[in-house]
């Protein structure tokens, strides 16, 4: 027993560099082809299969020699487009299931006896719809005042799995109340969904300058996806406010001397 274990072992060990490189999306479109490949090195040895897997299921097989040397195995939601192979590299086109979620994809090389090595390597694919553009952010106005709430909603593009937001003011992280909760749209072709999420903001009483305002919308598959939008909004204090308002009444007291003095003037010069 002894003995068979350490021959696995070193089969293992020799066949280690067989899979030159395996290429695998880290993210696939469940609306679009994906495509997988492995790249292998026989040195003096014979090929004889590889295979692709999915999880634990078989998904691609290439035995060359047999008739027809390539199969195709459509399970575990996946369906297989197709798939070739050269001297030293197969790869093999799939149609992602539609639902959000990782899985192992992996390739195996075999040799013909009297050895029979084999080489494997896996990776991961997540499946998820990108957002075609980053969340937008409305209802933010240029001018507060301290102790002032405004209404802000962020909105997200179709995506899958929908984006979950969250609000920062100045990078802090902004308690979620009952009412303000992420929001989904009726389901679109692909089960994609836009989400949207409004925020109450309420300026400190102490605020001033300026304040950074983030929305951030998340995909939560591994690894996440992440996609923001920030927005600022000046702070004025009351004494700033009322010189601000205070100088625009008089640039418009002005500017109606201006034009009582021109009426003036031209209906003497018409005179």
């Amino acid at each position: 027993m002894m003995k068979i274990l350490t021959f696995i072992a070193l089969c293992a060990v020799t066949s280690a560099h067989e899979i030159s490189q395996l290429q695998v999306p880290l993210y696939a479109d469940p609306r679009r082809e994906a495509e997988l490949s492995c790249h292998f090195r026989m040195d003096d040895q014979r090929l004889h299969s590889v295979k692709f897997y999915r999880d634990m299921y078989e998904i691609f097989r290439y035995n060359p020699s047999q008739t027809p040397p390539i199969r195709l195995f459509n399970v575990s939601g996946v369906a297989v487009q197709g798939g070739e192979c050269l001297a030293a590299s197969c790869a093999v086109r799939i149609m992602p299931p539609p639902l959000a979620g990782r899985a192992a994809y992996s390739c195996e090389v075999s040799t013909e006896g009297p050895k029979f090595k084999i080489a494997r390597q896996t990776k991961h694919m997540t499946v998820v719809a990108m957002p075609d553009s980053d969340p937008v952010i409305v209802g933010a106005p240029k001018l507060v005042k301290p102790g002032e709430q405004v209404l802000l909603n962020c909105t997200t593009a179709f995506s899958l799995p929908p984006a979950d937001i969250n609000w920062f003011l100045d990078n802090e992280l902004q308690k979620q109340e009952p009412w303000q909760r992420t929001e989904l749209s009726p389901t679109q072709s692909g089960g994609l969904r836009a989400s949207w999420r409004v925020l109450r903001l309420s300026v400190p009483p102490t605020a001033s300058g300026t304040l950074r305002v983030r929305c951030e919308a998340t995909l939560r598959v591994e690894p996440p996806v992440v996609r923001e939008a920030v927005t600022t909004v000046t702070v004025y204090s009351r004494t700033q406010l009322s010189k601000y308002v205070s100088n625009r009444g008089t640039i418009f007291e002005r500017g109606l001397k201006l034009c009582w003095t021109l009426l003036v003037i031209l209906n003497f010069v018409s005179l």
